[in-house]
């Protein structure tokens, strides 16, 4: 794969793995009031550092496999298949009605904000992002094939800060809007926040789907 075209996958997995719907909510209640930003960045540390943890693990991982013949493809096609798999499942899950759930997950998010300490909503943070499977098997194929990709280590560096840069974008884009349009920004936190919350099933299985059909093509096309 050329340089450009894994930059273009880069980002294509990078904004699917950002599809963790109860953590960008967290984060739009917490930037939508007073006091914010210490909040704000427990919450951003909180959600990035599980996905730190546990996508270096897996680059490291993929960074030790021995070089095989081929370059490895029979690897990234295997891995494309089973997360494809994996995602097609949960899309299935994800599609049927939750409202029960939904609801629960609303109620428990309003709670931490109006409860929760600032050290706890590090805590929080980071249990909201550790157990979304979806966007770990999202995140693999990228970080295996930056891992793998024939090309210097600045090349490297730059596609891994691209593909968290997308993919945490849930915990650092409301603060930087409350930054540029200070209360300004409340009327559209609050649509998002609606938004988020009343399809946030339906976003998931959305994108679990369609990068599903990504996965499983391209995983194909590396065997045929």
């Amino acid at each position: 794969m050329t340089i450009l075209g894994l930059a273009g996958q880069t980002a294509l997995l990078g904004v699917a793995a950002a599809f963790t719907p109860s953590l960008f909510a967290l984060q739009i209640l917490v930037c939508g009031g007073d006091p914010w930003k210490r909040r704000a960045l427990a919450v951003s540390i909180g959600g990035g550092a599980a996905f730190v943890i546990v996508g270096g693990l897996m680059f490291v991982g993929f960074a030790q496999l021995p070089t095989l013949p081929g370059g490895g493809g029979d690897v990234d096609a295997v891995l494309r298949l089973l997360g494809g798999a994996i995602l097609v499942a949960a899309a299935v899950l994800l599609f049927r009605p939750h409202p029960g759930l939904e609801h629960r997950v609303e109620s428990d998010i309003e709670g931490y904000v109006a409860r929760a300490s600032t050290w706890l909503f590090l805590g929080i943070a980071f249990a909201l992002s550790i157990k979304d499977l979806s966007s770990f098997v999202v995140l693999a194929p990228a970080l295996h094939d930056i891992a793998v990709a024939d090309t210097d280590v600045i090349v490297k560096a730059v596609l891994l800060v691209e593909l968290y840069a997308l993919a945490l974008s849930p915990v650092l884009a409301p603060p930087l809007a409350r930054l540029v349009f200070g209360h300004r920004a409340d009327a559209a936190f609050g649509k998002v926040y609606a938004f988020t919350m009343s399809h946030q099933f339906q976003l998931v299985g959305g994108m679990a789907a369609v990068i599903a059909v990504y996965l499983i093509a391209s995983g194909l096309a590396l065997l045929f």
